[in-house]
């Protein structure tokens, strides 16, 4: 069977993604569409509106399987959640990978890694490096003519692209010109009720019920009959986290630089909110979303060591459709990882991190589904 991958969050599952999951099984003449799916936090840093376990049901009401994108890549930027996501979609034997963009040609896409790929040989790239800049900063400064670096899902298809063509895989990207809304669009869009992910979120928790409009029905009951979280929640966790760790400790999270913990210390003493406490972390150095990912890895107890000798040791499954369920039958013999539907005692080893962050959500959230109490979710 012929089957596309679409790498994604579902955060949660709307009109746009139907959109998208059905023209990319349309468009590659695709038997099946495999999702890639944050698992509980997301690549912004924040915890999702609904478990891994709701949105993998809204999910495969229209595409074939839910595979969960591992922590260590949904939680981290741009090159690192491309490269897992890719990989995954890679070794699952998926032929092509389907993508948003703001874009829509593939061409532009890969031209502008060529350019990518000649300034790393820059002589200014080196010394902007030096000066501590980051590498997507330096790429923007240094060709400041391309409108495929503005766009955050530009900036995605960039790494996926890019990803694929320097490891030389054998998996065919294909890229979907955004609809309506863009990714950080915070309104609803009332005309055609394409709406981003951001917008229905900040409808929902300011009761604002139009957000319905823009998700399909399966998807609105299940966010209606959940209660969906966001990092108030989670604030007063992650206050005792770092009000109760050493400056020692902290040095070793993931993403910790420059002296961050020195600031972590001194700011969440008078920190009353969430919002409060990373506007006075955020600087130019440190964008919002940056200081997010810092702090998810901080209340996930994930360090750098974590990170860097991190591997996938198997895949799990979520959520599939009969269709997808053939699928996994045809590949598992060649599929160069274990395919995990159920995690028990004897597999729970190779989801450490996933079951750790998957406990902690649900501690928080009041759910009672965890990793080994969920069984994979077989659509009827």
């Amino acid at each position: 069977m012929k089957s596309v991958a679409l790498i994604t969050e579902y955060n949660p599952f709307h009109n746009g993604h139907v959109y998208h999951a059905e023209l990319s099984k349309n468009i590659t003449n695709s038997d099946v569409s495999v999702a890639v799916m944050s698992g509980s936090f997301t690549m912004r840093g924040e915890p999702a509106i609904l478990n891994k376990f709701q949105r993998a049901k809204m999910a495969v009401q229209y595409v074939d399987l839910v595979v969960e994108l591992p922590l260590i890549y949904a939680i981290s930027s741009g090159e690192l959640f491309a490269q897992g996501g890719v990989d995954i979609a890679e070794q699952f034997k998926c032929n092509y990978l389907s993508f948003g963009s703001e874009s829509g040609n593939i061409n532009d896409i890969k031209e502008t890694i060529s350019q990518i790929e000649d300034i790393k040989n820059d002589i200014r790239h080196k010394e902007m490096i030096k000066e501590g800049k980051s590498h997507p900063r330096i790429i923007s400064e240094l060709i400041q003519d391309s409108k495929l670096l503005s766009g955050s899902n530009n900036l995605l298809a960039i790494e996926y692209v890019r990803h694929i063509i320097n490891n030389d895989l054998n998996i065919e990207p294909v890229t979907i010109q955004r609809k309506d809304n863009l990714f950080l669009d915070s309104s609803l869009n009332q005309r055609s009720h394409i709406s981003s992910a951001t917008s229905i979120r900040n409808a929902y928790f300011s009761n604002d019920e139009q957000y319905k409009l823009s998700l399909p029905e399966f998807s609105s009951n299940l966010l209606s009959s959940h209660k969906g979280v966001n990092w108030d929640d989670f604030f007063p966790l992650l206050k005792w986290t770092i009000l109760r760790s050493s400056t020692e400790e902290l040095q070793e999270i993931y993403m910790m630089t420059e002296g961050l913990e020195y600031k972590l210390k001194k700011e969440i003493q008078d920190s009353q909110t969430f919002d409060e406490f990373v506007s006075r972390i955020k600087s130019k150095r440190y964008t919002w979303t940056r200081i997010q990912r810092l702090l998810t890895a901080t209340l996930l107890n994930i360090k750098n060591i974590d990170v860097n000798s991190y591997k996938p040791q198997a895949i799990r499954v979520l959520a599939m459709s009969e269709q997808g369920r053939k699928y996994i039958k045809e590949i598992q013999e060649s599929c160069p990882l274990p395919i995990i539907t159920n995690v028990n005692k004897k597999s729970a080893s190779y989801f450490e991190h996933e079951i750790k962050a998957t406990s902690l959500y649900q501690y928080v959230s009041g759910e009672s589904e965890t990793d080994f109490n969920q069984h994979v979710y077989i659509k009827k």
